[in-house]
C-alpha cells in the first residue's frame, strides 16, 4: 500500500491526534458542565431563579448534554479510523456549533437583560435571612460566569475543531484512494528500483519486445 502523507496541525501534531483529544475534551468537558448545570437544575425549588434564566439554565445544560455525546461518537469515530462516522461527527460539531452560537446568544441575554436585583429579589422570595441572600447572590454570580466563560471556549475549540476534522477526513479519502490504487495493482511499486538495472514491462505487444525494436541487431 503506497504510503499517505499525515495531515497536521500545530506545525507537527498529526489530525487524527487532534481528533481524538479534542472529541474526548468535548466528552468530559461537556459532561461536567452539564452534570453542573443540571445540578443546579435540581436545586431550582430550593433556590429558584426567573423564569427567562431559568429557561436559559435548561437549555445551556441540554446543549453541554449533547456536546459530551458527540464528543463521545467523534472518538469512537477517531479510534476505528472509519471515515464515515468520523465524517458524522464533523458534521454534528458543526451543527452543534450553530445551535450553540444561537441558543448561547439567547442564554446570555435572557441572563443579562434582567437587573441583578431582580433577580435576587425573586431568588430571596422576601426572606431576610444572610444565608439565604448570600447564596442567592453568589450563584447568580457564578450562572453568568458560566454561562459567558463556557461558551465562549466552547465556540472556539467547536470552530477549530471543525477545522482539524476536516482535515482527518481529508487524510482518511487519501488513505482510501491509495488502498484502492494498491489493491487494483499491488505490485506496482514492488519492482522498481532507482538504482538497478531497466527491466522492460511484460507485454504481448510483437513490436514492443526488445528484438523487434528499430535499430535492433543480433
Amino acid at each position: 500500500m503506497a504510503s499517505v502523507r499525515s495531515h497536521t496541525f500545530c506545525c507537527c501534531l498529526p489530525v487524527r491526534f487532534g481528533v481524538l483529544v479534542m472529541s474526548f475534551g468535548a466528552m468530559a468537558v461537556g459532561g461536567i458542565v452539564a452534570v453542573a448545570g443540571w445540578i443546579r437544575v435540581k436545586d431550582l425549588p430550593q433556590h429558584p431563579l426567573i423564569q427567562d434564566v431559568e429557561r436559559a439554565l435548561y437549555v445551556y445544560s441540554a446543549m453541554f448534554s449533547l456536546l459530551a455525546l458527540v464528543g463521545a461518537f467523534g472518538f469512537i469515530g477517531a479510534l476505528s479510523k472509519q471515515k464515515g462516522l468520523v465524517t458524522i461527527f464533523g458534521t454534528l460539531l458543526a451543527v452543534h456549533l450553530g445551535i450553540s452560537v444561537a441558543t448561547g446568544i439567547y442564554a446570555i441575554y435572557t441572563v443579562f437583560k434582567n437587573t441583578s436585583e431582580q433577580a435576587l429579589f425573586d431568588c430571596i422570595k422576601g426572606s431576610t435571612d444572610p444565608s439565604e441572600i448570600e447564596s442567592c447572590n453568589n450563584g447568580l454570580k457564578l450562572l453568568k460566569i458560566i454561562i459567558i466563560v463556557g461558551y465562549s471556549v466552547t465556540w472556539l475549540i467547536e470552530l477549530w475543531g471543525c477545522l482539524i476534522v476536516n482535515s482527518y477526513v481529508k487524510q482518511l479519502k487519501e488513505e482510501e484512494m491509495a488502498q484502492a490504487m494498491s489493491s487494483t495493482n499491488p505490485n506496482a511499486m514492488s519492482h522498481y528500483d532507482p538504482n538497478g538495472p531497466y527491466v522492460p514491462p511484460v507485454t504481448t505487444y510483437t513490436f514492443a519486445q526488445p528484438n523487434q525494436s528499430h535499430g535492433y541487431q543480433a
